[in-house]
């Protein structure tokens, strides 16, 4: 799982072999069948390791916020620090190097149209309405459909700035600063919680 996660935050998830995968652990294939079944199984294996203690973060913090602000709304600002911080966590804790672990959790996000395991699923989704009626609560006539596809905005900036952050500062020619990993939640959070709070109609 180490050896496929290394590769696949290099080349993608299209761009890796079983082979490649094998090759770099000093194992067969007739390990990853045996263990996993598929290449797809150890993907999915992979998806399991991060996202079950990432939701079960996410739902701690975000009922912390809530004790916090009594009957108040919790504000959009700590609703998106409950739902997008964990990810940070992760990526500082990682034996991976942050650009190379970046880079994996944004692919994992946003690489590609991936259908979850069926074993996380309803942690996604009891997680997604939480988080929805939370932000429902902070932004008065914000419909449920529109607070799900704003936390879906919100995570595409992340993925996409996890993944792309080299390419970025290539285009950007060191003009852009290197605000660091905390820095640059902050500001994710300050631009997707703008975009929350926006009108929803003209």
């Amino acid at each position: 799982m180490d050896a496929a996660q290394e590769l696949f935050a290099e080349r993608g998830f299209e761009g890796v072999s079983l082979r490649d995968i094998t090759g770099a652990a000093e194992a067969n294939v007739a390990a990853v069948n045996y263990y996993f079944g598929s290449r797809e199984n150890l993907i999915a294996a992979l998806v399991e390791r991060y996202a079950g203690p990432m939701n079960e973060k996410r739902m701690a913090l975000l009922a912390e916020a809530e004790r916090r602000h009594g009957e108040e709304a919790v504000p959009v600002e700590e609703v998106l620090e409950a739902f997008l911080t964990p990810m940070r966590d992760v990526i500082a804790k990682s034996e991976m190097s942050e650009r190379l672990f970046c880079k994996f959790m944004g692919r994992l996000m946003g690489e590609r149209g991936y259908r979850l395991p069926d074993s996380v699923q309803p942690a996604f989704q009891a997680m997604a309405g939480r988080f929805a009626s939370a932000l429902r609560r902070a932004v008065p006539g914000l419909s449920e459909p529109l607070a799900l596809w704003r936390m879906q905005y919100s995570f595409g900036v992340m993925a996409n700035a996890l993944m792309h952050g080299e390419t970025f500062q290539q285009i950007a020619a060191g003009r852009a600063g290197d605000p660091g990993m905390d820095r640059q939640f902050r500001q994710i959070i300050d631009f997707c919680a703008a975009g929350i709070r926006a009108a929803s109609t003209p």
